[in-house]
């Protein structure tokens, strides 16, 4: 591909070189996981979008970006390169499967190394980042650069203002959901493999009734001995 850097003849087309910006004067950083196509430029997945015909140097350039890109997809798909990367509601670096690079729809932004969900074809703003600051490389160095993660004990403290925050976002689940989805999410945050039941009880009452503060478990009261 490179070999074809010297024929750009316009700023869009050297980024292009540099940085993996798409070519043209419509074209970002978002490279999309399924719609490339060899000899069609760089369409992105919205229908209409309209972009001036390339110099024969950078379609041809485009071409083999788009061979190499679909071989790159299918090397993280298939486990043969690794991706690391930070959940956006757990904050934890973890490997991804390589389910998360055969989804639909996707567009990886090749720049800042977000995995993107619904850029296209959705109203501005409506696009989900499902993974972000992702790193790559082949899969036994990269397993062998993950830290591994003993079992933790859960911090209730900081679980609770982890969800006060969410609260004030607006992005807690719908109360009936919240035990099925808060679950899995502590597991991955903190380690364990289960999670006590009564104190998440007690941590989605007080959410959902607005309370500032983290309820506390009440002590047991020991019953009084009895004289004689």
């Amino acid at each position: 591909m490179q070999r074809h850097r010297a024929a750009a003849v316009t700023d869009h087309e050297h980024q292009f070189f540099d940085a993996g910006h798409r070519p043209g004067p419509f074209g970002d950083f978002k490279w999309s996981l399924d719609a490339p196509e060899v000899g069609n430029g760089p369409i992105a997945p919205s229908a209409g979008e309209k972009l001036a015909p390339m110099s024969s140097a950078m379609q041809q350039a485009w071409d083999a970006a788009v061979v190499a890109w679909r071989k790159f997809i299918g090397e993280l798909a298939n486990g043969e390169m690794i991706a690391i990367g930070m959940h956006p509601v757990s904050g934890i670096r973890t490997e991804m499967v390589g389910f998360e690079w055969s989804r639909a729809e996707l567009v990886l932004d090749v720049r800042n190394g977000d995995l993107i969900e619904g850029w296209y074809g959705r109203p501005l703003g409506k696009h989900t980042v499902r993974w972000s600051a992702i790193v790559l490389g082949p899969a036994e160095p990269m397993k062998a650069a993950i830290p591994e993660q003993k079992p933790k004990r859960i911090d209730w403290d900081d679980w609770w203002e982890h969800e006060v925050a969410r609260r004030e976002k607006g992005l807690l689940p719908n109360k009936k959901d919240y035990l099925r989805q808060a679950e899995p999410l502590i597991k991955e945050r903190y380690g364990v493999t289960t999670v006590p039941a009564s104190e998440l009880r007690r941590i989605k009452a007080a959410l959902y009734r607005g309370d500032s503060e983290r309820p506390k478990r009440r002590p047991k009261r020991k019953n009084p001995k009895r004289k004689g």
